[in-house]
């Protein structure tokens, strides 16, 4: 898999790991922060940004292995890592390859559990009906896009108009593979257990209004790791470190220094 990422500052390394739909550019209020201590890399992940298309099968064992892979071409010898909702569900794997050459570990408005059967059921629909239109359609990308936000984003602010036409303007040549990580992400095992392997300091972090994956799923992560925290990211939804970029930058750095 060929992907294409951020590589910006200089310092102790710092991986982000973005969530579905999205792509790396969702950092860039933290590498701007960041970057002046740090070594900021954010990754595009498979069929989103301009990382490769898809080809064959997927899961995210596998997505955890080329990004340790990718890791190793840039000869990144230690590293913190951050991932929001995907990414975060990327850390069991990771930290299976990786676990020597992780200093720290933050997982944001993620869950490593399987999903419930209701939600499963959902999303799958939402990706059946995206896989025989070819694109995203409007009534669909109605429901999708406040999912990703607190309930009092402003609907015709920036951070909201500019997702709704990222998914309105998709291409088709991206949908093949967005729904096949889609069913692969929704459809993931659940990975609960692997998670009390993890002997590095870990961070749960959750907007105080995460639809998706609730303040309740950090909590119970939690209970796996004996070293880590769990944090409420005030007044942000899914996607918190856009919601509240002020709060996430703060959190991010007392972290890390």
């Amino acid at each position: 898999m060929k992907f294409s990422y951020i590589d910006e500052g200089k310092g102790e390394t710092l991986v982000f790991i973005h969530s579905y739909l999205w792509d790396k550019e969702m950092w860039r209020p933290q590498i701007e922060e960041l970057k002046k201590d740090f070594r900021c890399i954010a990754i595009d992940l498979p069929n989103h940004g301009e990382s490769e298309n898809i080809v064959g099968s997927i899961s995210l064992n596998k997505i955890g292995r080329d990004i340790s892979d990718l890791l190793k071409e840039l000869k990144i010898e230690k590293y913190s890592y951050v991932g929001l909702s995907v990414g975060g569900m990327l850390v069991p794997y990771i930290y299976n390859l990786d676990k020597d050459k992780i200093n720290k570990i933050i997982i944001m408005d993620s869950y490593v559990g399987e999903e419930s059967f209701e939600t499963k059921e959902l999303y799958f629909s939402m990706l059946d009906a995206i896989e025989k239109a070819k694109y995203i359609p409007d009534a669909l990308v109605e429901k999708i896009a406040p999912m990703f936000f607190s309930p009092s984003i402003d609907k015709s602010g920036v951070l909201y108009k500019t997702f709704v036409e990222k998914l309105r303007e998709m291409p088709e040549e991206k949908i093949e593979g967005i729904v096949k990580l889609g069913r692969v992400i929704f459809g993931r095992e659940n990975a609960l257990n692997l998670l009390s392997e993890i002997d590095k300091p870990t961070y749960f972090l959750v907007g105080e209004y995460d639809i998706p994956r609730p303040y309740s799923e950090s909590i119970e992560m939690a209970t796996y790791i004996k070293d880590c925290k769990v944090m409420k990211i005030k007044n942000a939804g899914h996607i918190s470190n856009l919601e509240n970029i002020e709060e996430t930058n703060k959190i991010l750095t007392n972290i890390l220094k």
